[in-house]
């Protein structure tokens, strides 16, 4: 069984001592789902899988701790774990990472994001982000301003000192793994003074990041040297009824300097194991990407 890539356990009501310590030696695993299952950890070294690029433990609510994380992953998802309280920052060790959602509260998910930022598998790509804390949004910049759009003064040669747009959405509406349509609009002007800053006390506790790359946008009509552009997430959340003061929102763009000190990475991340993005509409004034995490299903 070590030539095995893809292993599936969904749903399978693997309590603890129920999944076999070899699958720890399945060297060539790539992918590993354990959704909806009841153990309280995992039995086995996590660690030995040099090759696992995906691992999915949500939805397993008894689980209470995880082990050390393999340094080749890119997707990690643990939501929905109600009982999980101890995680061990993989911050500094898990170089590949590009997705990572995580409903759990923890003192490093800034040093986590900076940490994706720097990574090279997301250089033409997208980066998804998702923790169930404020950390991240308080400590951005520029504010995130209430309700669904903001919008952004683009310096003077944006696109060549600049690698990305890097988004941030919080609201107090329990998410999963949620996709967003983002609008981006050529703007001739700037004016905040009609902006709502959000603030902690407004309620939101889950909080979403999307990086996208301007490599990924490289090949669009819209991709030129704009002054300003306004930036909107479109109808995903008010299908589900949030009034649009119920979250906050911002985007900043990402310094080319915050990847100059990039480590040493694995050579065998595959594009595959990203998320996704879509050019939904493009046009000189207006462009509208559709962002979706990775899942293989």
């Amino acid at each position: 069984m070590k030539n095995i890539k893809v292993l599936q356990m969904t749903s399978c009501n693997l309590q603890d001592g129920d999944i076999p310590y070899g699958i720890g030696e399945l060297s060539n695993l790539q992918e590993l789902d354990l959704c909806f299952n009841k153990f309280s950890r995992l039995d086995f070294n996590l660690s030995q899988l040099t090759r696992l690029k995906s691992l999915d433990v949500s939805c397993c609510d008894n689980l209470l701790e995880l082990p050390e994380l393999p340094s080749s992953l890119a997707i990690f998802t643990a939501y929905q774990c109600r009982s999980l309280t101890l995680v061990k920052d993989f911050s500094t060790k898990c170089k590949n990472l590009c997705q990572v959602s995580l409903a759990v509260e923890v003192e490093w998910s800034d040093r986590l994001l900076q940490s994706m930022l720097k990574g090279t598998s997301i250089e033409n790509g997208c980066m998804h982000l998702q923790f169930s804390d404020l950390k991240i949004p308080k400590g951005f910049t520029p504010p995130l301003r209430r309700g669904g759009s903001c919008r952004l003064e683009l310096p003077e040669n944006w696109c060549n000192d600049f690698t990305g747009f890097l988004m941030c959405f919080v609201t107090s509406y329990a998410f999963y793994m949620i996709g967003c349509d983002i609008s981006m609009k050529q703007e001739s002007g700037m004016d905040f003074e009609d902006d709502r800053v959000w603030e902690e006390s407004d309620g939101g506790r889950h909080t979403l990041v999307w990086y996208v790359s301007f490599g990924s946008l490289r090949h669009t009509t819209w991709y030129q040297t704009h002054n300003a552009v306004s930036l909107k997430i479109e109808s995903h959340f008010r299908i589900q009824g949030l009034d649009r003061y119920d979250y906050g929102f911002g985007v900043r763009l990402v310094e080319k300097k915050s990847r100059s000190c990039q480590t040493e990475t694995s050579t065998d991340s595959s594009s595959h194991y990203t998320p996704k993005i879509k050019i939904q509409h493009d046009s000189t004034s207006e462009l509208k990407v559709s962002l979706h995490p990775y899942r293989r299903w």
